[in-house]
């Protein structure tokens, strides 16, 4: 079996999913210059609607699975529109959501008064657009498992000039200011859908359709476990920077604060291509028969375990070079960070793919429930007991040692699982399996 199918699909997907996050620099800078709080506000708003990003996220990784199994069955336009129906019926739900909460929150993030100019109309755009945000991405993640990446990733490199200069007709043209940015957003998430919707066409596509209950009801399912385990690391990483930020007896407690919360945004940039890896390999196994997996992971290994070693010991040896010129870090508290950071690359690795099969066999609350156990039980212990004693070779043991228990639990479950995984029901499977 050729490994080249597999690794373009790869690289197309790392190269959409890099080009939309560029799409919020574009925005970030282009909102900095309406100056007072306006860049502070945008931050926030982005911050507070994470239940918004989870829930895009995880719409998308479910459909695309359940498409890859349906592929076999010859039921891809079945799936294809069963899928978009519910990731549009999930964008209005959290548009709605949205709606009645992102004020409170912006209110209580920035005081009553600062917030005033920001909510309104601003919010009311952002809620807009997050039914064909969702419905987008999960139509950008229906492609890449029919092995259209490349037509995704021209859309999203042509939607960072389409970005900005909607935002420029928007914000400076008609000066709407920080209204304009989102209604921008709004405008160009429609568009995206509506020629996502038309690439779909050509695999039979033609209508959304609400599915029957047992469909929509694994469907749900496993996008709510979904969605838990892309907000748990998030909720988690804001709980160990409230950890390192207590009043702790060191004097270094302002530096060990400002060295680790430094490190977890380079960590960040570095995990991206294996929660890449993890996301691909979810949607490309199940198109293969369960027999297929393994020829089909050996390529993954041959290339990618030479590559992340190679990564592990370049960053070992420029972890204080990195801290210095980058982040004006240095010390023990930055350095032993990235020390322990590379030392769990391999093991990330192997993460990725353990969790790729897991997702592959639509095993959500399996994946979630481990991923929860590592983050809220075993990662804090070592922070806490790292920080009372000051010092970090002990604190940064929470990046290793959870991956490992995560790993060998995810491994453990998938040599016990049955031969033929779950799956999202399609009507002519009948009930769920």
């Amino acid at each position: 079996m050729t490994s080249a199918p597999l690794w373009r699909g790869y690289w197309f997907l790392f190269a959409s999913t890099s080009a939309a996050a560029f799409i919020m620099q574009i925005d970030l800078a282009m909102v900095a210059r309406l100056g007072g709080r306006a860049s502070g506000a945008y931050a926030i708003l982005m911050r507070i609607t994470l239940l918004d990003v989870a829930v895009t996220i995880a719409a998308a990784a479910v459909a695309a699975i359940a498409l890859g199994r349906a592929q076999k069955n010859g039921e891809t336009a079945d799936a294809i529109e069963k899928t978009c129906a519910l990731s549009l019926a999930l964008g209005v739900a959290t548009a709605i959501f949205g709606f009645f909460a992102y004020p409170i929150f912006l209110d209580a993030l920035m005081g009553d008064a600062a917030a005033a100019p920001y909510i309104g109309a601003p919010i009311v755009w952002l809620v807009a657009g997050a039914p064909f945000r969702v419905l987008s991405n999960t139509q950008g993640f229906l492609l890449h498992a029919l092995g259209r990446g490349g037509s995704v990733l021209t859309w999203k490199l042509a939607e960072i000039p389409a970005k900005a200069g909607a935002n420029v007709l928007f914000m400076q043209t008609f000066g709407l200011g920080f209204t304009g940015c989102f209604l921008a957003g709004c405008v160009v998430a429609a568009a995206s859908s509506f020629w996502l919707w038309t690439r779909l066409h050509a695999h039979g596509a033609r209508t959304l359709r609400l599915p029957e209950f047992a469909f929509a009801r694994s469907f749900m399912s496993g996008t709510f476990w979904e969605a838990l385990r892309v907000l748990s690391p998030q909720a988690a990483m804001l709980f160990s920077l409230t950890l390192f930020s207590l009043p702790w007896h060191y004097a270094a407690n302002g530096q060990r604060l400002d060295s680790y919360a430094a490190a977890q945004t380079f960590m960040l940039f570095i995990l991206g291509p294996l929660i890449t890896l993890m996301r691909y390999l979810a949607i490309y196994l199940p198109k293969q028969s369960p027999e297929d997996w393994t020829p089909a992971l050996a390529p993954v290994m041959r290339v990618g375990a030479p590559i992340a070693l190679t990564a592990a010991v370049l960053l070992l040896l420029a972890r204080d070079w990195i801290g210095d010129a980058l982040y004006r870090q240095h010390g023990p508290w930055w350095s032993v960070f990235v020390a322990c950071l590379a030392l769990s690359i391999p093991i990330r690795f192997i993460g990725s793919i353990v969790r790729g099969l897991t997702l592959a066999r639509s095993a959500f609350a399996e994946l979630t429930s481990v991923d929860v156990l590592a983050q809220w039980l075993i990662a804090p212990l070592f922070i806490l007991f790292g920080l009372s004693v000051n010092r970090p070779e002990i604190a940064y043991q929470s990046l290793i040692w959870p991956e490992i228990v995560a790993v060998f639990l995810l491994w453990r479950g998938l040599r016990s699982a049955p031969e033929e995984p779950m799956a999202v029901s399609l009507p002519s499977e009948g009930h769920v399996q």
